[in-house]
C-alpha cells in the first residue's frame, strides 16, 4: 500500500505535456495539397485537354527536334513534335505529333502537314523567322473524316483557289517555269502555274493554269500563249541590240504570257488546252481586242482616255 501511495505521489510531481494548436499548423498541408493539385493538372492536360496525338511520316525531317519543334497554325502554337524514329526500311521518318484540344479539327483526312524552312522561291525568301526561331510544322486543314495518320509534304501546298479559268498548257519542255509562276496579259499578272508534270506518252508537258475570275474573258479559243521567261534580246542593223524582260520576277521565276486577236473567238472553257510556244510572232504582241472584263464591285472603274487626235 505505501508502495502505491509513493508512486502515485511520484508520477504527480512529473510534468505533463500540454498540447496546444496554433494558427499556423495547417500550413502542413500545404505540400501534399500542391502535390495532388499538380498531378491532378498534369493527368488533365495530358489526357482530358489535350487534342489527339498524331503521326506523320516525312522522307526527310531535317530541322525537327522531338519536345522542341512546335507546330502552328495561323501564327498559333496548336501542338508539339513528341518523338522522332526512322522507320524500319530506312525510308521516311516517324514523327509523334501531339495536339492541343482545340486544334482537335485539324486531325482530319486531307490535312497537308509540311516544315517551314528558309526557301528562296518566286524572287522572294520565306520563311526568314526560321533562321532564329528554327523549324516547325504548319498545316493546311483538310475537311474529311478524323484520322491521326499522315503523309507529310515536301512544300506547302500550292493554293489553287476555286474561282477562275482552269487551262492546260502543252509545251516541248518546262523550261524555267515553276509552281506559281505568273501568267501575264499586257504585262499584267492574270493568273499563274499550279501544277506540271509529263504527258502519257513522255512527247510534252502538260501545265495545268490558272487565270483569275475577273481575267477570264480575255482568254478565247483562239488565244496564243507564250514562254515570257527569261531576257529577250533582238539586234537590228541600225537600231543595236534591244534587251528586254516580260518581268524582273520572270527572270528568275519562268513566266507566261498570252494575247488574244482583235477577231477573237468564244470565250474559252474549262479544260480547254493551248499550246504553249517557245516565243512569241510579232503581230500576237500588237493585238488590242476590246474585251469586257467581269472586275468585282471593289474594283475601281476607270474610263479608258482617248488619243487628243480623237477628240478634235
Amino acid at each position: 500500500m505505501n508502495e502505491l501511495l509513493a508512486k502515485k505521489r511520484t508520477d504527480d510531481s512529473l510534468p505533463r505535456a500540454k498540447i496546444k494548436r496554433t494558427r499556423s499548423a495547417w500550413l502542413l498541408w500545404i505540400v501534399p495539397i500542391a502535390a495532388a493539385a499538380l498531378c491532378v493538372w498534369f493527368v488533365y492536360r495530358d489526357f482530358v485537354a489535350a487534342g489527339p496525338s498524331i503521326t506523320i511520316y516525312f522522307e526527310n525531317a531535317e530541322g525537327l527536334v522531338a519536345g522542341d519543334t512546335p507546330v502552328r497554325y495561323r501564327g498559333a502554337q496548336v501542338g508539339m513534335v513528341k518523338d522522332l524514329e526512322l522507320e524500319k526500311n530506312n525510308q521516311s521518318v516517324k514523327a509523334t505529333v501531339r495536339l492541343i484540344g482545340s486544334a482537335k479539327d485539324l486531325a482530319r483526312a486531307g490535312s497537308v502537314f509540311w516544315i517551314v524552312r528558309p526557301e528562296l522561291k518566286l524572287g522572294a525568301i520565306s520563311g526568314l523567322n526560321t533562321i532564329i526561331s528554327g523549324e516547325y510544322l504548319t498545316v493546311n486543314p483538310g475537311h474529311g473524316p478524323p484520322t491521326n495518320t499522315f503523309a507529310g509534304a515536301d512544300k506547302a501546298p500550292v493554293a489553287e483557289g476555286t474561282n477562275g479559268l482552269r487551262v492546260v498548257l502543252l509545251a516541248p519542255n518546262l523550261s524555267s517555269l515553276q509552281e506559281q509562276s505568273p501568267i501575264f496579259y499586257r504585262g499584267i499578272q492574270v493568273g499563274k502555274v499550279l501544277h506540271f508534270q509529263l504527258g502519257t506518252d513522255a512527247q510534252e508537258v502538260v501545265i495545268q493554269a490558272l487565270i483569275d475570275a475577273e481575267y477570264a474573258p480575255l482568254v478565247r479559243r483562239n488565244s496564243k500563249f507564250w514562254n515570257a521567261g527569261g531576257i529577250d534580246v533582238h539586234v537590228g542593223l541600225f537600231s543595236g541590240a534591244d534587251i528586254s524582260a516580260t518581268s524582273p520576277r520572270t527572270l528568275i521565276s519562268g513566266g507566261i504570257e498570252f494575247a488574244t486577236p482583235t477577231d477573237f473567238a468564244e470565250p474559252a472553257t474549262n479544260g480547254l488546252a493551248f499550246r504553249l510556244y517557245e516565243e512569241a510572232d510579232d503581230d500576237w504582241k500588237n493585238w488590242k481586242p476590246a474585251i469586257p472584263l467581269h472586275l468585282p464591285e471593289s474594283a475601281p472603274r476607270t474610263t479608258t482616255p482617248k488619243p487628243a487626235s480623237l477628240l478634235k
